[in-house]
């Protein structure tokens, strides 16, 4: 069986981005270009790669126009700070450089990161072990025997699997998305369930199981709790289905042949790219991965 790292790119490269943006070292060219995001997302790509022994890998960006999320609900992320011109011109580098090593990435238009990776997931989770990287909560609902995702707890990464995630959360992967239709989610801008919050949720999944059951049995459901899921019902619903990760689009990535890192090369395009960015030190690294 083999093992598949699958990263969101969009997320590594924006926390790569303000994790050196305030450093002491100013991390450009001679010639004024941004590097900061760049050097943080291999760094992080390859000692991801090392750590965790993988033998395939597949990068997933966000759509750089708006998703179909966007056009179903006009505030979506409406709270979420627009990324500064010098990252985006980073976030194309890093997918640049990628594409040029033959390491696997792809965005495709109106879906998220998270979709593609649910996409890639369902495609080869029945007979390879998944490892995905990301701190978007809704990829949790992609858990199963053969899908873990590294996450960080107490600034320490562990592994989230199906062993242990009722542990952390008290609910199963597959109420990810009921769980958050309810309490509501700042970066995506879901208001959730007015005065209903996580104890209330947990409590409400444990005896029905999911959003709709909920709402099947509101008769026997009393009080205030009752009041308030009629009175936030279409939203709710709503949260569900914007929440829940999507797989009916096409992608040029079909083959698990193409995710192999033994099809990753540091091409003379590759080299021209590290040269014209002065990542010596990446350009190393890269060498490395290609002999081993």
């Amino acid at each position: 069986m083999s093992k598949i790292l699958l990263i969101d790119g969009t997320y590594l490269a924006y926390k790569s981005y303000f994790a050196t943006l305030y450093g002491n070292a100013s991390l450009q060219t001679e010639n004024g270009f941004p590097t900061n995001a760049i050097v943080g997302f291999f760094n992080t790509m390859l000692a991801l790669i090392k750590q965790h022994n993988v033998s395939h890998l597949f990068v997933a960006f966000d759509s750089r126009v708006k998703t179909f999320r966007h056009e179903m609900y006009e505030q979506y992320k409406g709270t979420r700070a627009k990324a500064p011109a010098d990252f985006h011109i980073q976030l194309n580098k890093i997918q640049e450089l990628l594409t040029a090593c033959n390491i696997a990435n792809e965005n495709v238009e109106r879906y998220e990161a998270d979709d593609i990776i649910a996409k890639i997931t369902k495609m080869f989770q029945n007979e390879h072990e998944i490892l995905i990287y990301s701190a978007d909560q809704d990829l949790n609902q992609l858990i199963t025997n053969n899908v873990s995702i590294i996450k960080k707890v107490k600034n320490e990464n562990i592994i989230l699997n199906i062993d242990n995630f009722m542990d952390y959360y008290g609910i199963t992967p597959e109420q990810v998305i009921d769980y958050k239709a309810i309490v509501g989610d700042s970066s995506d801008n879901f208001k959730g369930i007015e005065g209903l919050g996580p104890k209330s949720a947990t409590s409400l999944l444990e005896k029905y199981q999911t959003l709709e059951n909920i709402y099947a049995h509101l008769d026997d459901i009393t009080g205030k709790t009752k009041e308030k899921l009629i009175n936030s019902k279409e939203n709710a619903m709503r949260d569900k289905y914007l929440a829940t990760l999507r797989t009916d689009f096409l992608t040029k990535t079909i083959e698990i042949q193409q995710l192999s890192l033994l099809n990753f090369s540091l091409t003379p395009d590759a080299i021209e790219i590290l040269d014209s960015l002065e990542l010596n030190l990446i350009k190393n690294k890269l060498i490395k991965l290609e002999i081993n």
